[in-house]
């Protein structure tokens, strides 16, 4: 099957907000409300002050958007890539599903594989996944692990445990929200 990046789009959009109950939210401003970022650089990014506890979650506390972002550089940058390449770019739309304290792995892991399965039609048997292997500061994800090989039935051998440089998401700067 063939999508263009409308039909991904539209497809990941009305998997969240029909099938899951999430909230369809707009892009937010490329100049985020934020004085510490220059530009909006990930789909979190209208949603921090939520995820520090500084504002109320959205109704319902899930929401999906398609967040139109710029990356001009910062941490881990890869910008010297930008044109040398033909998959990295200053300006993306990144889709996001988002929980505000709903659901957590043990939801997100068999709906991500559905999605990608399901709604994409991506071949199950070609499909590996990836999962923090730990290190002094944080723990490996067993949780995580054990969703992928015993919920969703990925293969042990198709797991792949990856460094905090590879599989851990954040934060931008030495403090924020983050986790594997």
């Amino acid at each position: 099957m063939t999508l263009s990046g409308a039909e991904i789009r539209s497809k990941f959009v009305s998997f969240f907000k029909d099938k899951k109950g999430h909230l369809h939210l707009p892009s937010s401003s490329l100049i985020p409300d934020n004085p510490t970022l220059l530009l909006t650089s990930a789909g979190m990014v209208q949603f921090v002050p939520i995820f520090l506890g500084n504002a109320k979650p959205t109704s319902p506390p899930r929401a999906v958007t398609v967040q139109k972002c710029a990356r001009a550089g910062g941490k881990d940058s890869d910008i010297e890539n930008i044109g040398r390449t033909t998959r990295h770019h200053s300006f993306f739309e990144m889709l996001g599903n988002f929980s505000f304290g709903d659901y957590f792995k043990k939801e997100i892991i068999p709906w991500s594989w559905e999605f990608v399965t399901e709604d994409l039609g991506l071949d199950k048997e070609r499909l590996i996944v990836t999962i923090f292997e730990g290190d002094a500061d944080v723990p490996a994800d067993e949780e995580a692990f054990k969703l992928w090989h015993d919920v969703v039935g990925v293969p042990k051998e198709r797991i792949f445990r990856m460094s905090k440089k590879d599989n851990f998401w954040g934060p931008p700067g030495p403090t924020g929200p983050c986790g594997p």
